[in-house]
């Protein structure tokens, strides 16, 4: 759904079912997120639009230790301003970023795509390291088999400490 911001000339609720989406996590990975329904009240203000809401969720991304199915879920909540892009400001030299400057969207088109917002506010909702439970085990380094389903068929990897010593021994 697509929301035309010049229209709203008042505070009005929305409540959109939203989705599926998917994020791309980079290296070919991805992240699936379920419909959501989206709830958030768009007002008028002085600069242009504030946006205030949430939404619960539930996505499946890769474990990063396994690359099995991590589930994800949770609630998301969001307040940003959107503003027409002549509004920018136009930087004369490098300068830090203040928090309140990242919840500031500019826009070229008058219309906000509710798919893109939802989009959006999972990237950042999506954890550093998502595991598919908290005592994984990963892969082999060598062979590649998940530890989660069994040993792998692998030799033990001897202690190089120990190997380094037996150049050290006694010959008799």
């Amino acid at each position: 759904m697509r929301i035309r911001l010049s229209d709203i000339t008042q505070p009005t609720l929305f409540r959109e079912k939203v989705g599926p989406v998917t994020l791309d996590l980079g290296y070919h990975y991805e992240a699936r997120v379920a419909p959501v329904t989206l709830a958030m009240t768009v007002s008028p203000v002085e600069t242009g639009h504030r946006l205030e809401g949430g939404f619960d969720y539930e996505a499946v991304l890769p474990c990063s230790r396994c690359l099995e199915e991590a589930r994800l879920e949770g609630s998301a909540e969001f307040i940003l301003d959107y503003r027409p892009a002549h509004q920018a400001p136009i930087p004369e030299e490098e300068t830090e970023v203040v928090l309140q400057e990242t919840q500031v969207i500019y826009y070229e088109e008058d219309m906000l795509s509710l798919e893109d917002l939802l989009a959006q506010q999972m990237y950042l909702e999506v954890p550093e390291k998502a595991l598919c439970r908290p005592d994984c085990k990963g892969l082999c380094l060598r062979c590649g088999a998940n530890l989660n389903e069994g040993a792998c068929p692998c030799p033990p990897e001897a202690d190089s400490r120990w190997t380094a010593l037996s150049q050290f021994q006694p010959k008799s």
